[in-house]
């Protein structure tokens, strides 16, 4: 926990050393110093990542997968992922699974990171966000899942310079990680368009759906993840997130705040609208399709706008009223990360007790 606590305070107080990218003069003395500071905080993170030690909840889960993908067994991860397992089992001589450990960790700090330096108003508020949220400590479990999600953060930035090209090649290689990264290929650019005040009618109407043809949705998602065929306890549970529907409805509140007071310095932030409609279409997600298995999975690509879009907000305010919004956000981040740590124990998160394979014995690491 002490160390989870450090890396939020330290690394907050590095970031906020970061100038803006789009007040960094090209080949400046500032962009050098930023590439320093981020360069000390990809450290930072990655460091922790690559040395952990059966931290996680699918920890041993990932290293039997290893195992029967080098077996040639059947497994149902994505050919991305596998063939990167074969080439360094392969390359190493034997299965070395803490540096795929480590391969997944890089790459995933890297994308977070930059995804946040190109789009942030205040990479320090970002930074503190991403690590108060759980998104980084999150990233222990779900490999996969979490590298496509980073990347997904990093597409982000050429959806807003509207170079699709490199968006679609960017989530397609996603996807060969995680099947789910394919969702952003039209919740992105859906949330991109012009929203005219009659899209509220269809969106009323997904939304209503969603609740009244649960059956008709799952008999979809089936069709198109026939992995659950037989996983009852997927298919018939309840994934009900108030935490997110909160937090959801807190930035809409938010941005409704700035749209009051602050219009004009609003309408100067563009991408604000972006980040807006994405949370929107995430509270409808997670309020009226709660019985889709995982639905999160596909909530986060959206909802992780939110490190972007609360800076970028707390922007358009000046002198005391964004002292004081700035505070309130510092204060429920700090909430928000001691709750996560308290249950960070939990099955179901299992990222504490914080474990390295430094302070294990020679030998008692086991490689197959």
């Amino acid at each position: 926990m002490m160390l989870y606590t450090m890396l939020l305070a330290i690394g907050t107080v590095i970031a906020a050393y970061i100038a803006p990218r789009e007040y960094t003069v090209r080949g400046s003395r500032k962009e050098a110093a930023n590439r320093l500071y981020l360069l000390v905080l990809f450290f930072m993170l990655f460091i922790p990542s690559a040395l952990r030690l059966y931290t996680g909840n699918d920890y041993y889960t990932y290293i039997e997968h290893f195992h029967d993908i080098r077996c040639g067994h059947y497994v149902v991860t994505e050919p991305g992922f596998n063939l990167l397992v074969r080439f360094i089992y392969k390359a190493l001589g034997g299965e070395y699974f803490l540096v795929i450990f480590a391969v997944f960790a890089f790459f995933t700090v890297l994308f977070f990171l930059k995804g946040i330096y190109l789009q942030s108003r205040d990479v320090a508020v970002s930074f503190f966000l991403f690590l108060a949220l759980g998104l980084y400590f999150q990233s222990y479990n779900s490999v996969r899942y979490y590298l496509a999600l980073a990347m997904g953060l990093y597409a982000l930035y050429f959806v807003q310079k509207r170079e699709w090209g490199k968006f679609i090649i960017i989530i397609l290689a996603a996807a060969l990680f995680h099947k789910t990264a394919l969702a952003m290929l039209l919740l992105y650019p859906a949330s991109y368009i012009p929203w005219k005040k009659w899209f509220a009618v269809p969106l009323t109407i997904l939304g209503i759906s969603g609740l009244v043809f649960k059956s008709a949705y799952m008999k979809l998602f089936v069709w198109l993840y026939p992995s659950y065929v037989n996983e009852e306890e997927y298919l018939n549970g309840d994934y009900f997130s108030i935490v997110n529907i909160a937090r959801c409805l807190a930035v809409i509140a938010l941005y409704i705040i700035a749209f009051q007071f602050e219009k004009k310095e609003l309408e100067k932030r563009k991408e604000t609208a972006l980040y807006l409609k994405m949370n929107i279409l995430a509270l409808i997600m997670y309020s009226c399709f709660s019985f889709v298995p995982f639905v999160s999975r596909i909530g986060y690509y959206l909802n992780v706008s939110q490190i972007l879009m609360i800076p970028a907000l707390l922007c358009c305010f000046k002198d005391k009223k964004k002292t004081i919004l700035t505070a309130a956000v510092i204060l429920a981040g700090i909430l928000y990360f001691t709750a996560f740590l308290f249950k960070a124990d939990n099955m179901y998160i299992k990222i504490l007790p914080y474990t390295t394979w430094l302070s294990v014995p020679d030998g008692m690491i086991p490689v197959f």
